[in-house]
């Protein structure tokens, strides 16, 4: 599965997602995309779903038209050192049937 971490997803959690290709939106060339753009541009780049930490998305954004999915992640703090332990839940989630349009939030 193709994944995209937003801006506020710290780089390091890609290497986490074992089994799948993960890229950070800045590696992307995408830093300055707003979160319309950005989840426009990673459905033309093909990818399947987004992370983000920032809660806020799904509410900005019509999910149910997307070719994409999104992540939220919703940990204590928004450190590497909290979002790390929950990258295991990520994998199981989106393996199992996770669909194009869709939101879930995970938490601690």
């Amino acid at each position: 599965m193709r994944v995209l971490l937003d801006h506020c997803v710290d780089n390091r959690f890609a290497k986490l997602l074992t089994g799948h290709e993960a890229r950070h939106a800045k590696a992307m060339g995408w830093a300055n995309f707003s979160n319309g753009n950005l989840l426009d541009a990673a459905e033309v780049d093909g990818l399947a779903v987004m992370v983000t930490v920032d809660k806020s998305v799904r509410f900005q954004q019509n999910l149910a038209r997307r070719k994409i999915s999104l992540i939220t992640i919703n940990p204590r703090l928004v450190d590497y050192e909290c979002i790390a332990p929950l990258a295991a839940q990520l994998t199981p989630t989106r393996d199992a049937g996770f669909s194009p349009g869709s939101e879930i939030t995970i938490e601690p």
